[in-house]
């Protein structure tokens, strides 16, 4: 099954101190737990083809370890709308997709494969998708 996942919003959350960009709580821990059961790719504006502008984007907020995990994921293309990328079995990890984006995904009954998670209201939501996704794993409804 394939994990799309979005950087802001997702990867990058707001620091609990200062409210500025910075890694999501538990980033390392989610992108071990995609890269280990899940064909992982970047559905992100910063991605357009290329996943080296997604890993020039976070390389200033991430350490090496977590460079060297973010350097797995594989790069998409879409022209104007994410959806455009999505493709076979799939989970779309997002915060905020445009209404074009939900109302394809409702059309198409997909919107079930959504998991909306919004790491700059809450730093630690990565924790709980973790959980979700295991869950996901563990009753086979994928």
């Amino acid at each position: 099954m394939k994990l799309y996942t979005d950087i802001d919003g997702v990867i990058l959350g707001k620091s609990d101190i200062s409210h500025r960009p910075a890694l999501a709580n538990y980033v390392e821990q989610y992108l071990e737990y995609c890269l280990e059961n899940f064909d992982t790719y970047w559905l992100t504006t910063h991605c357009r083809g290329d996943a080296e502008t997604a890993l020039n984007y976070l390389e200033s907020y991430a350490s090496p370890e977590i460079m060297s995990l973010l350097s797995n994921i594989k790069p998409t293309n879409f022209k104007t709308f994410k959806t455009e990328a999505l493709s076979g079995d799939f989970i779309w990890v997002d915060d905020q997709p445009t209404a074009y984006e939900i109302l394809f995904l409702e059309q198409n009954d997909l919107l079930h494969r959504w998991y909306q998670v919004n790491t700059r209201k809450n730093n630690n939501e990565l924790l709980s998708l973790i959980e979700s996704l295991k869950q996901l794993k563990k009753t086979g409804c994928e």
